[in-house]
Parts: structure tokens; C-alpha cells; sequence
């Protein structure tokens, strides 16, 4: 019974709202479900590593070879749409008004969130910078798939992917968490194979997802046994002292 109410401390601390999808089928025990919720933390943590060498790499190989096509590092001044133009000028204010300085081009570049970079690759950009510099881009993706079609359609997904991981949302469940892996590697080496193999050392993704959920069961069984015994001892020290008095 002790063991449950720290589980039950765990579900108030994560929030009912937050916890229901993992304790949604009616099988699963509180250890099972608190079990599965922090494997996806696991699982959103082997993630980052990839994702971050994914996201650096696509913003500064766009940015490399814009400034090599056109000639300039302000080559986003006049060659975005509204929607990301305002995103720009609104970085450049907060930059401005943070320390009243005007923003360089690598200041801009590195603070341009990912949805940007991406949404370079919609339809839209066609022929204002796509197939132009795909090459440039993606010099190492089989020609076959370097098209900005293909390519969007890459990005894109990896950044829902992304955005579920960084904003602590479930992942445990998709079916292609490991294809989703997979891909995200494979357009890093798409970008630069030195990038890659620096993923590659810090990447715990299979091995955490291999582990699975029952790994963080057994641990956090555990954990809730040790609580449960400072719990009754705390609970026996108390009882004692108000005997004493």
C-alpha cells in the first residue's frame, strides 16, 4: 500500500492530464504506466544528440551554400516570403532590444528555430532557391532522393519528431521510432559524414529503445520499496516521539 502512494506521488507531481495517455488501457499497473513514462524520457533524452547535430548542420549548410550562390551572408534579406521574413524581423528586434546592437548574419542564422530552416523547403521556394542549391546542401544524398520534394517531406518529419521530444510529449508508442532514428541519421551523413560520426558517439538511441520499459519498471520498483521503508520509519519515529510526550 505504501509502495502505491508513491506512485501516487509521482501521478500528482506529472499531472493527471499529462499522465493519462500512459495510463490509459485499463492492463497496465501504476508501476507499469510510470515505468513506460520515464522510458520515453529516456528515449526523448537518446534523441537529442541527433536532433541537435541534425538541426546545426541543416541551418548552417543552407546558410553556407546561400552565401556561396549569391554572394552575400544577408542573402535572406531579400529572398523570403512574409511568414518568414516576420520570423527574422522579429528575432532581429528581440536581439536589438536585448543588446541594442545590430545582429550579425551568424547571430540570425543560429537563432532561427528549426521550423524555419524547413519551411525554406516548401513549394514556394521552388525556384527561388530549390534545385539550386541542393547540391551544396546535401552534397553526399543519392540523387535520386535529392529533390525538394523528397527533402522537404524528410525535414518536415523530423521536425514534428523534434517538436514531440522538446516540448515532453509521448513517443514510446510510435511504431517507426526506430525508422524515424534511422532517418534522421541518414541525412546528417546526407549533409557531412564528420557530423555523422560525432552523432554516432554520443547516439544511446538503440540500446535505450532495445532496453524498453521494463528495464524503468524494475528500477522504479525498486525506488518505491526504499520510499515505502523511509516512509514507515518516518511514520514509526513520529508515533514514538508522541508516546514520549
Amino acid at each position: 500500500m505504501t509502495q502505491e502512494l508513491f506512485f501516487n506521488d509521482l501521478a500528482v507531481a506529472i499531472s493527471n492530464g499529462r499522465f493519462e495517455p500512459y495510463s490509459r488501457s485499463r492492463t497496465r499497473t501504476s508501476a507499469t504506466a510510470h515505468a513506460t513514462y520515464a522510458w520515453n524520457i529516456a528515449l526523448c533524452e537518446s534523441l537529442y544528440p541527433a536532433l541537435n547535430c541534425f538541426e546545426v548542420a541543416l541551418r548552417n549548410s543552407v546558410h553556407s551554400a546561400a552565401i556561396d550562390q549569391f554572394g552575400t551572408e544577408y542573402w535572406f534579406n531579400s529572398r523570403l516570403r512574409k511568414d518568414e521574413s516576420d520570423r527574422l524581423n522579429i528575432l532581429r528586434s528581440r536581439i536589438n532590444f536585448s543588446g541594442n546592437t545590430i545582429p550579425s548574419a551568424g547571430e540570425l542564422v543560429s537563432g532561427l528555430i528549426l521550423g524555419f530552416w524547413v519551411s525554406l523547403f516548401k513549394g514556394h521556394y521552388e525556384r527561388v532557391l530549390w534545385p539550386l542549391l541542393l547540391p551544396a546542401v546535401f552534397p553526399y544524398a543519392p540523387r535520386k532522393q535529392r529533390s525538394r520534394r523528397e527533402i522537404s517531406k524528410r525535414v518536415d518529419s523530423i521536425r514534428r519528431l523534434r517538436n514531440r521530444v522538446f516540448h515532453h510529449e509521448p513517443i514510446w508508442h510510435l511504431p517507426d521510432l526506430p525508422e524515424q532514428h534511422r532517418l534522421i541519421l541518414e541525412t546528417i551523413g546526407w549533409i557531412s559524414p564528420a557530423m555523422l560520426a560525432m552523432t554516432r558517439l554520443l547516439d544511446r538511441f538503440p540500446s535505450v529503445y532495445t532496453r524498453g520499459a521494463d528495464h524503468y519498471a524494475t528500477e522504479l520498483e525498486t525506488i518505491a520499496q526504499d520510499w515505502a521503508r523511509q516512509r514507515l520509519d518516518q511514520e514509526g519515529s513520529h508515533g514514538s516521539e508522541h508516546r514520549r510526550y
